[in-house]
C-alpha cells in the first residue's frame, strides 16, 4: 500500500522550493475565494515565500493568506478538504483522487482519450500519471506551446 503524502507537508515541501501552485474546488464548504471565482471546480492560486505574504498561515484544517487578484488583495481560505492538488514551478505535483471534483476527473479521462471530439478543444492543467516503475511519472507527451507539470496519482 502506498501511504498518501499528507497535504500540509507537501505544500511547505513545495514552498521551500520556490512557487507551489494549489488546486482546489472552491464550491467547497469553507473556501473562501473572490465571489467571481466561488463556482469554479478547479481554482489554481499560486503561493510563494518570494511574494512575501504577511498573513500566509497553514493550520491542521486549512490555509489562509491575501493574495492578489486583479491588483486587490483578498483574504482568502482554504480548508484542506477543497485542495486535491498541488504542484510546484519545478514541474513536480502529488493529487488527492479522493477529493478530485467530477468535473475535472472527466477532463483528465478526455485528454487521455485523444481521439474523441472533446479532446480537441480541453486543456486541463491537471493530468494523473501512473507510478507503477518506482514511483517516477511515466512520461507522457508534453504539448509543444507548454511544459506540463507531472502529478501522481496514489490510490
Amino acid at each position: 500500500m502506498v501511504r498518501v503524502p499528507d497535504k500540509r507537508q507537501t505544500l511547505l515541501h513545495f514552498l521551500e522550493r520556490g512557487v507551489a501552485m494549489v488546486h482546489l474546488d472552491a464550491r467547497k464548504a469553507g473556501v473562501v475565494v473572490p465571489p467571481q471565482y466561488s463556482q469554479e471546480p478547479h481554482l489554481r492560486l499560486n503561493l510563494s515565500y518570494r511574494y512575501n505574504i504577511p498573513d500566509l498561515e497553514m493550520s491542521e484544517r486549512r490555509v489562509q493568506a491575501t493574495l492578489s487578484f486583479g491588483g486587490r488583495p483578498f483574504r482568502c481560505v482554504l480548508p484542506w478538504g477543497s485542495i486535491f492538488g498541488i504542484t510546484s514551478h519545478a514541474g513536480e505535483g502529488q493529487v488527492w483522487p479522493e477529493d478530485l471534483p467530477g468535473e475535472v476527473m472527466e477532463g483528465i479521462a478526455t485528454r487521455r482519450a485523444p481521439n474523441t471530439p472533446e479532446a480537441t478543444h480541453a486543456k486541463p492543467s491537471l493530468s494523473c500519471v501512473a507510478s507503477g516503475n518506482g514511483g517516477k511519472p511515466a512520461a507522457e507527451p508534453a504539448e509543444p506551446d507548454r511544459p506540463r507539470p507531472h502529478l501522481r496519482l496514489v490510490h
